[in-house]
């Protein structure tokens, strides 16, 4: 599939495509037990300072000023470092084993997947359940989404991709059964009309189906969550049963009814603020680009689609999409970062600037990159550094609970415990980060 092809369905989707990757180097550290001293921890809410953190066997068994780091373990000195919980990015697009390892490579070691295949995902979750994975991120999936046979986003692929859909409420129940039955961890529903990206109007739908489709999923004891772009489809799926909005609505300012009734309904909203960024210019991504801790970690392919941006957004789309987030947080709705993007795991990291970009605080949208990430798609054991919980961390130099952009400065991941190697890839040199670097702010824009 062209470059142009891709760009194209994920600009009109608001969905990651697939791009090259390098192979992920496999890991050589078997060990899975260690000790991190005199560090500042973030658990995933609260910051503690000169800490000791303990890991055995890939759990974490012991956090605190006071505790005594074991003699018979590997120790690393934490003297002005910060330890983070693994990132979970809480809206990714992944096809591709590679996608999930660079995930890691930067720090997110779990991804929840927004749309995927039912074979790669069954493989991915086995790895995981047999406690391997230990050089990628985890996978979770809604694998097929809700929509109609003629809707977003299969009217764009209509000869290349044969996905279940329905036409009416009446075909929810089965429906939902069906994607759950094939393993899908949570639902999403495709609310879309196309409207705010483009000249022209498709179906979606309807207020009973998506009734009918929450319904059914909470039958199951699962999770609804929605893709929408637009005010008006917000309103709807919030006010028809859904969980969280996977995006946050750029058309026009949420109003403070619709704020009031998310916040009343525990609805969780995952902004992506950096794939919506990147509609608009490449400003931020070549910020990305030139970032000195992100930069050389990135591939020509990676690279090349950062500087490049459809311009399909406004400036003034980008700027109601944030005050949208800075009224969501006031109200303390709660707020994940994720990214819908290809650029696994580097994305997330804007993401977390944009988020203070908008008006949350470092620590608020450290939040929102871990333990709200967690409690929101129900999972206990990841998103906090506590005892019990499995030692999914990142430590980096510094301090980004003053300073968000210290995500960056990368010093160790673990998975489980296995530390995570980051392998510089062959075709992005020095020249390259030059070049990078000399790039003006709003560099892409227009392509």
């Amino acid at each position: 599939m062209s470059t142009l092809k891709l760009r194209s369905l994920f600009v009109l989707a608001l969905l990651g495509a697939a791009i090259a990757a390098p192979a992920a180097a496999t890991t050589s550290h078997p060990h899975d037990s260690f000790s991190v001293t005199n560090v500042r921890v973030f658990d995933g809410v609260h910051s503690i300072p000169h800490a000791t953190v303990v890991v055995r066997n890939g759990e974490i068994v012991a956090v605190g000023q006071h505790v005594q780091a074991p003699h018979n373990l590997p120790e690393i000195d934490g003297t002005g470092s910060t330890l983070l919980p693994g990132l979970i990015d809480s809206h990714g697009h992944s096809r591709d084993r590679s996608e999930l390892e660079r995930s890691a490579q930067f720090g997110v070691t779990t991804l929840m997947d927004m749309w995927s295949l039912p074979q790669y995902v069954h493989r991915m979750k086995r790895e995981q359940e047999r406690g391997g994975a230990t050089d990628r991120a985890d996978m979770f999936s809604a694998i097929s989404p809700a929509t109609l046979p003629e809707g977003y986003p299969y009217n764009f692929t209509p000869d290349e991709i044969e996905e279940p859909t329905l036409s009416s409420a009446a075909e929810a129940e089965d429906f939902v059964d069906d994607r759950f039955d094939e393993g899908s961890d949570y639902l999403k529903l495709m609310i879309e009309d196309m409207s705010v990206t483009s000249p022209f109007t498709i179906p979606t739908l309807d207020a009973e189906t998506v009734r009918a489709l929450t319904r059914a999923t909470h039958r199951h004891h699962r999770l609804a969550v929605a893709h929408v772009t637009k005010g008006a489809l917000a309103q709807l799926a919030v006010d028809n049963g859904i969980d969280g909005l996977v995006h946050v609505f750029v058309d026009e300012p949420i109003s403070s009814a619709l704020v009031a009734k998310i916040k009343r309904k525990g609805i969780f909203v995952v902004p992506t603020l950096s794939v919506e960024e990147s509609f608009v210019d490449g400003s931020g991504g070549a910020e990305v680009v030139a970032d000195p801790d992100l930069g050389p970690y990135l591939t020509a392919d990676e690279i090349a689609y950062l500087l490049s941006s459809p311009g399909l957004l406004t400036p003034e789309n980008l700027a109601i999409a944030k005050s949208n987030v800075t009224a969501l947080r006031a109200a303390e709705v709660p707020l994940l970062s994720g990214t819908d993007s290809p650029i696994y795991g580097a994305a997330l990291h804007r993401d977390l600037e944009l988020l203070t970009l908008a008006g949350l605080s470092p620590r608020e949208a450290l939040i929102a990159g871990t333990s709200a990430a967690a409690d929101a798609f129900g999972l206990p054991d990841r998103g906090r550094i506590a005892p019990g919980l499995r030692a999914d961390l990142l430590l980096v130099d510094g301090n980004p609970l003053q300073d968000i952009k210290a995500t960056r400065r990368i010093q160790h991941i673990w998975k489980t415990g296995v530390e995570v190697e980051r392998p510089l890839p062959s075709l992005f040199g020095a020249a390259n980060r030059s070049a990078a670097s000399s790039l003006s702010p709003v560099c892409g824009h227009g392509h």
